[in-house]
């Protein structure tokens, strides 16, 4: 059963019901209260937008299978309750939900199909292009002290990589903190921002950006050596409407989880890097031995073992 919102627009409610199979437009008309030039009006947009719906006569119209991202397709797969809004373009999906977190607003995810300044942690580049990714950003607001903040992203990275597994059936693995893995190549990055309430020293916000590659790309040559795209690496074309919401669903456990310390294992279990030498900040080698229990990572150099924390260095993985 699809319930619409009494403020969607008569285009969204008609391609939410599109979603659920054939229907005439008279039906349509009947449905939403309006005439039949409103329906093939609104019917005429869908298509403008990139939506293939054919009409037959005696049958009525019929959506065909399309990547196409709308708020109403991601509703359509979600089982938790999120507001979604659908950008064609956009700066940063981060930027936008940050100022919208700003004026209050919660359960609230903005995706865009194309990003024109992505970026990822140290304000690195991320490359946005139009039909290739999903490129999500949301806004929660879990109950946390300020010591549980550091635990958000790699909960997320669990969160984004059962999405991703679910869908596709191959195997994801993270690569501390913040980055998806396939065959050894990155499918996508996590940047988490947020708000910290200065009188209570906990969690005001926090807005997570997730962009993974989803389609088949040719990527930029100094980007082709570590970056790979979900559908290359599986050989399954995944709908990015799917998968948000797939995702989505996740990031709604995410108090639970990071309180209980449940999601720890399998954030561990999907390590790259674990028992693996790296090149830490490319300065100097040493041995993965760990990942804590608070998601930091355990390092052996000159048989000494120090603990990082998220944010503090970046790893390369030596060949």
């Amino acid at each position: 059963m699809i319930f619409y919102n009494v403020g969607m627009e008569l285009k969204e409610k008609i391609l939410e019901r599109l979603l659920c199979g054939e229907v005439s437009g008279q039906q349509l008309a009947m449905k939403f209260g309006v005439s039949r030039a409103a329906v093939n009006k609104c019917v005429k947009k869908l298509r403008d937008e990139g939506y293939d719906i054919d009409a037959a006569a005696g049958r009525g119209y019929r959506l065909n299978n399309t990547d196409v991202l709308s708020a109403a397709k991601v509703r359509k797969y979600l089982n938790t309750d999120w507001q979604v809004q659908v950008l064609g373009e956009t700066t940063s999906t981060n930027d936008d939900a940050k100022r919208a977190a700003a004026l209050g607003k919660d359960n609230l995810a903005v995706i865009a199909d194309r990003q024109t300044k992505g970026r990822g942690r140290l304000n690195r580049a991320f490359s946005s292009p139009s039909g290739k990714g999903l490129y999500m950003s949301a806004i929660i607001r879990p109950n946390l002290a300020f010591a549980d903040c550091g635990k958000i992203t790699a909960y997320v990275a669990v969160a984004a990589a059962r999405a991703v597994e679910t869908l596709c059936g191959k195997s994801v693995q993270i690569k501390w903190v913040n980055d998806l893995y396939m065959d050894g190549k990155k499918i996508c990055g996590i940047l988490t921002e947020g708000s910290m309430g200065m009188e209570g020293g906990s969690l005001e916000y926090a807005v997570v950006g997730i962009g993974i590659n989803v389609a088949k790309n040719s990527f930029a040559p100094e980007l082709a050596e570590i970056a790979t795209d979900v559908e290359t690496e599986s050989g399954v074309k995944i709908d990015r409407c799917a998968l948000a919401a797939k995702v989505l669903d996740g990031l709604k456990n995410a108090e639970r989880e990071i309180k209980s310390g449940a999601f720890v294992k399998e954030y561990k279990d999907r390590s790259c890097v674990i028992g693996k030498e790296v090149t830490v900040n490319g300065d100097y080698t040493a041995a993965v031995r760990d990942i804590d229990d608070d998601c930091n990572l355990i390092i052996e150099r000159d048989g000494k073992t120090a603990r990082f924390f998220a944010g503090e260095v970046s790893l390369k993985i030596k060949k």
